[in-house]
């Protein structure tokens, strides 16, 4: 059986491009919530099923913005 038990993932963009990182991510459908932090850090939090952590390391690692990805 698949776990679909949720973890979060922080990360911290620039503040300049939050609203478009959220658009970025909203286009996944359904692939990750993204919640807001600190707007003046750009730091977010990503609410993603486990089963699809491999799916949105693959795209944060490929968007056109610097993302900084919190291994802690």
């Amino acid at each position: 059986p698949m776990n679909n038990e949720g973890e979060c993932i922080t990360v911290q963009v620039e503040p300049s491009d939050i609203d478009l990182f959220n658009k970025l991510i909203e286009g996944y459908d359904n692939l990750a919530l993204v919640t807001t932090v600190d707007a003046g850090l750009g730091k977010l939090v990503l609410r993603v099923a486990r089963n699809a952590k491999k799916d949105i390391m693959a795209v944060l690692h490929c968007l056109p913005i610097p993302v900084s990805i919190d291994t802690v």
